[in-house]
């Protein structure tokens, strides 16, 4: 078994994936970076290479390809490296009246989200059980654990990486992997996200988080091996508090919230690639 480790991160080219790339960087693991073909990649390894004095490689994939959890995985044994960290951060979101979406818009969010991350997960666990400790961060949402009005197809595919996650942990924990769930709320990652989020009250733009804070918190936590990571304080709160409130209550709030969001996006783009 190689000595040199590394940590594996999906979506790394932009967002939350990005910044996860930097802060691990900065505690002086080593990279191997996917993300989507022509997102600067190359750039974002080279920068933290040079910057950080690290081992970065990269590889740019179309995760939603049926093949391509395979096609990662060959290249990391073909590569011959030691994944220690696998970090599943890609994922798309977006806000459509379900009724309306498009049946490729609610195939993707399947693909990528539900798919790539079971599949990766299930590829690396024979890498990850080489190693004496290892770890496995998946990205979720808040609204895995809140269903989100449209945004139906985007909270079920999170709050099943939350209930993979759980129900996984216990089997994997003897084989000496850990995993956690990170759970961050609405990031600014682009210009779309930005508008999106500008048409939330003031409650909801309290519980915004920067990306680099949802990097710090979550890595720092995965190395506690704590399992439910959610960043930000107002956050910790509001999902303490909502085990209390009855759920009519909670629906009612986040349906007003999610309607002006999901105005915005029709506008827009109902799509944010965070592959």
């Amino acid at each position: 078994m190689s000595e040199t480790k590394y940590t594996l991160i999906t979506g790394a080219s932009s967002g939350i994936g990005k910044a996860l790339a930097y802060y691990c960087a900065e505690l002086r693991m080593n990279l191997v970076l996917i993300s989507l073909p022509a997102e600067g990649l190359a750039d974002v390894a080279l920068d933290i290479s040079e910057k950080y004095n690290v081992i970065t490689r990269y590889f740019e994939i179309d995760l939603t390809g049926y093949n391509a959890p395979e096609q990662v995985i060959n290249f990391v044994n073909e590569a011959k490296l030691d994944i220690n960290i696998l970090i599943n951060n890609a994922g798309v979101s977006g806000a459509s009246i379900f009724e309306n979406s498009r049946p490729e818009y609610i195939d993707q969010r399947i693909m990528l989200n539900i798919r790539a991350t079971t599949l990766l997960t299930r590829y690396f666990v024979p890498v990850l059980k080489a190693n004496t400790t290892s770890f496995i961060l998946n990205v979720s949402s808040m609204a895995g654990i809140y269903p989100i009005p449209f945004k139906a197809t985007y909270s079920a595919s999170k709050a099943y990486i939350i209930h993979f996650s759980r129900a996984l942990r216990p089997e994997l924990r003897k084989n000496g992997i850990n995993i956690s769930v990170l759970c961050p709320t609405g990031v600014r990652t682009n210009g779309i996200m930005q508008k999106r989020m500008d048409q939330h009250t003031i409650f909801a733009r309290i519980s915004e988080v920067s990306t680099e804070e949802v990097a710090k918190t979550a890595i720092d936590h995965m190395l506690k091996k704590k399992f439910l990571i959610i960043p930000g304080w107002f956050n910790r709160v509001v999902f303490t508090v909502s085990k209390i409130i009855p759920s009519f209550v909670s629906e009612s709030f986040i349906n007003f919230e999610y309607r002006k969001e999901v105005q915005s996006s029709m506008e827009s783009s109902p799509t944010e690639l965070v592959n």
